[in-house]
């Protein structure tokens, strides 16, 4: 890491050094990977779906105030238009990576559909998810977490 050091007083000096910085859950690849996944697994007919819908459906999944508003305009509550989304650049990237491991891949060139190994990974997460069910308790949790000192 770099260091840089900056002299405040003659027997003083301010040292700065950098840091990674952590990047938000939302913004890594491997999330958006496994949202895209799932939209295209859940939420499409065929596995398949344009880039347009999946930015849609992506910005829903950001938040619960996202979800909020696209179900009002889904369940015809406010019209199509309040239901404002943004095209992410995070879900490019996840894209071009879904691609290149071969979990997605363009069809008619201008749609994305789920692979075999998307599927696949999709069963395995659902697998792991039904086989441990609820038996994680907070109590549990909060085992693990803790730091024992022996």
């Amino acid at each position: 890491m770099d260091e840089k050091s900056i002299t405040v007083a003659s027997d003083q000096s301010l040292r700065f050094k950098r840091r990674p910085m952590a990047i938000a859950a939302e913004l890594r690849p491997d999330w958006k990977i496994g949202a895209m996944l799932l939209i295209l697994h859940i939420s499409s007919r065929g596995g398949k779906s344009s880039l347009r819908r999946l930015h849609i459906l992506n910005w829903a999944l950001r938040s619960s105030k996202n979800r909020a508003e696209f179900e009002q305009v889904r369940e015809h509550q406010q019209p199509l238009f309040s239901f404002q989304f943004r095209f992410e650049p995070a879900l490019g990237r996840a894209i071009n990576l879904a691609v290149g491991e071969e979990y997605v891949e363009w069809v008619g060139g201008n749609r994305l559909q789920i692979t075999p190994k998307g599927q696949r990974w999709v069963q395995q997460e659902r697998e792991f998810l039904e086989r441990i069910g609820k038996d994680i308790t907070e109590g549990i949790a909060t085992e693990m977490i803790t730091v024992k000192i022996v």
